[in-house]
């Protein structure tokens, strides 16, 4: 699995507003499944939703009143609809990029 750029979120310049987050590096995507997790100071990574980059479908995920994909042009990010201030936080995509074969 690949970790793609992360975002950080400061909530206290946020607060109610929509934001969003693109993630760089998905041309080296074995697949078109790109997945988000939430990475809170002192916690385990938070599986956020996984969706297609070819149409922004999300496939699955959890709490999707606060997340959801959003289409910028040829790409898809990231949105929190209403930013809280509990999703202060860094957020990594990350996506399956297949190990070169080797032929023996």
């Amino acid at each position: 699995m690949l970790f793609l750029p992360a975002a950080a979120l400061c909530c206290l310049c946020s607060v109610g507003e929509s934001v969003s987050f693109s993630c760089g590096g998905t041309e080296q995507c074995s697949s078109s499944y790109v997945l988000w997790y939430q990475k809170k100071e002192k916690e385990t990574f938070q599986f956020i939703f996984i969706f297609d980059k070819d149409n922004g479908q999300v496939l699955s995920g959890y709490d999707k009143d606060d997340f959801s994909s959003l289409n910028k042009g040829k790409d898809w990010e990231l949105e929190i609809k209403k930013v809280k201030p509990d999703h202060s936080a860094t957020y990594y995509c990350s996506c399956w990029v297949s190990a070169p074969h080797s032929e023996k």
